[in-house]
């Protein structure tokens, strides 16, 4: 099928690119942490369950969102709070 077919191109482009796993790139997980180049996950304020602040997102927001938030303060304060919360 389809899937199949993508496996057999993804493993003909692995071997023309010459992709190799990540630890050859980066090393292990123990040779990382013996280098003591350990994960600063201060950096990362993004991830799974972790929203993202957009730049200018009001400014670029759908009009119906632009009316909705000048009606209804709440719905501002409550995009803030969720914003500012990630």
């Amino acid at each position: 099928g389809l899937c199949q077919a993508a496996w057999v191109m993804a493993a003909i482009h692995k071997k023309i690119a010459g992709f190799q796993r990540d630890e050859a790139y980066i090393g292990t997980a123990e040779e990382r942490a013996a280098k003591e180049m350990g994960d600063d996950t201060g950096h990362l304020p993004i991830g799974t369950g972790h929203m993202v602040k957009l730049p200018n997102f009001a400014d670029n927001a759908p009009k119906s969102l632009k009316t909705l938030l000048k009606k209804d303060p709440s719905v501002a304060q409550y995009i803030n709070n969720v914003v500012d919360n990630a």
